[in-house]
């Protein structure tokens, strides 16, 4: 960890591509072996660097040692004698002591105030938004969110996480990086728990945990098996369950990540909010997590356009770029400027393809927004009613059957919505919304999603 620590190198930094520590050490090595077969010959105590290893040791030689009596040296020859033994015992010492700093610093980064007892001096948080085992600086995403580096942690080790999960999930970057707990060879050894301390402000807040087991990619992995039943960990929240016996793997289904949501999360008497991960019976891990603000006792509204960027609509409300989708793909047909579409209906989401929506327990209402500007009269192949059918399901339930976007709007570049009430998770706490076509590609160019929960 000293070119993580010492020298600020990201965490999965090569040497054989970086050898910024190697070099460094193999100096400071040198010149104490140069020290002490001249002028510090004569010195039992020594500072020591082993061949391979990046940690100093300080050795006694015994008094047998068979070393020669130093000769007589001149009072200026002495003078320099002490300089660089003090300079070098002081380069080891300080390359010591910032190691251990920095890894104490790293430790309890974003860590304020008391452990236990008073938050009058915490530093107490708004809204966090956290990427566990990442150690940069604080990354924007498309929607504005404000990434930061792991911090309130305790216990656990930062870890690389999915660099590429397939199928690609919206953002790769919340899965890159992970807190486990613990380095094992096997991904299903048992392991430590780990925990997060979060200060906040009194209110209510939504929880999002995000995972990518790296199980999936696995050389482990039995033939014929996907990973599932493998690792089991459970999440407590203020010392109650939130998650039990978690399946990632089997939580997330056909998708490569896994969201889960919770709302109306308080602080503690102390005003933190205690996650804890804790192995049952396997070694925990988490990528990301977020706590939002939210109206007590309900979530936040879910607003998605299939674009790749934020947009406020005329109402002032704002909807982020699209997310949680699994499969399909993106397209912005041209529109007649005639037409007058809205900017919020110009990209479509294609394909035979799901949204995995992450709510928390209770009762939702849906919002599907649609428009044809692919079958359009200028089409090649087909324009018109019939050129593209397909159905909508929730869960499993039907929510629109044999749907023609062209004939329910009544034309091309024609806004249509359909609405459904009552929708409540699956077992993995999603609403799973998928489009299947019958002809041609299922569509849809902006996803609604409300807490109607009394």
């Amino acid at each position: 960890m000293i070119g993580v620590d010492v020298f600020g190198k990201p965490l999965d930094f090569k040497e054989n591509k970086d050898s910024t520590v190697r070099v460094e050490m193999h100096r400071l090595r040198k010149r104490l072996a140069v020290f002490y077969e001249k002028e510090g010959a004569g010195h039992k105590l020594r500072i020591v660097v082993s061949p391979g290893k990046y940690a100093t040791d300080f050795i006694v030689l015994p008094p047998d040692n068979g070393l020669a009596t130093p000769k007589p040296v001149s009072p200026a020859t002495r003078l320099g004698t002490h300089r660089v033994r003090l300079t070098l015992v002081t380069a080891a010492l300080a390359l010591t002591c910032f190691a251990v700093t920095a890894v104490a610093w790293r430790t309890s980064l974003g860590r304020t105030g008391p452990s236990h007892g008073s938050t009058a001096a915490l530093l107490l948080n708004d809204e966090v938004h956290i990427l566990a085992g990442y150690t940069g600086s604080t990354w924007v995403d498309a929607s504005g969110r404000r990434w930061q580096g792991d911090r309130y942690y305790q216990g656990g080790m930062m870890l690389p996480g999915v660099k590429a999960p397939v199928p690609p999930p919206p953002d790769r970057r919340l899965f890159q990086t992970m807190r486990s707990g613990r380095r094992a060879g096997d991904l299903t050894d048992d392991g430590g728990t780990f925990a997060y301390d979060i200060p906040m402000k009194p209110g209510a807040y939504e929880l999002f945990l995000y995972f990518a087991d790296p199980l999936r990619e696995s050389s482990q992995l039995p033939d014929r098996q996907d990973g599932q039943n493998l690792r089991h960990f459970t999440v407590r929240v203020n010392g109650e369950p939130l998650l039990n016996r978690l399946d990632v793997v089997a939580d997330s289904a056909t998708a490569a990540v896994d969201v889960r949501a919770f709302k109306d999360i308080r602080t503690a008497a102390d005003g933190r909010v205690h996650l804890q991960f804790v192995p049952d019976p396997n070694q925990p891990f988490l990528n990301a997590l977020e706590l939002v603000p939210s109206p007590p006792g309900h979530a936040n509204p879910i607003r998605i356009t299939a674009g790749q960027s934020a947009y406020t609509d005329p109402q002032g409300r704002r909807w982020g770029p699209d997310d949680y989708f699994v499969g399909g793909g993106v397209i912005a047909n041209p529109v007649p400027a005639a037409a007058g579409l809205p900017e919020f209906y110009r990209v479509e989401r294609f394909g035979n393809f799901a949204y995995a929506i992450p709510v928390p327990p209770g009762a939702y209402g849906l919002t599907l927004h649609f428009t044809e500007t692919f079958f359009s009269p200028s089409a090649d192949v087909c324009h018109g009613p019939g050129c593209r059918i397909f159905d909508v399901n929730c869960n499993g339930a039907s929510l629109l059957h044999d749907f023609d976007v062209f004939a329910a709007a009544g034309g091309p570049f024609r806004p249509v919505t359909r609405t459904f009430h009552g929708l409540r998770p699956n077992g993995q706490g999603k609403l799973l919304v998928s489009f299947s076509p019958s002809v041609n590609y299922g569509e849809v160019r902006a996803i609604e999603v409300l807490d109607e929960t009394p």
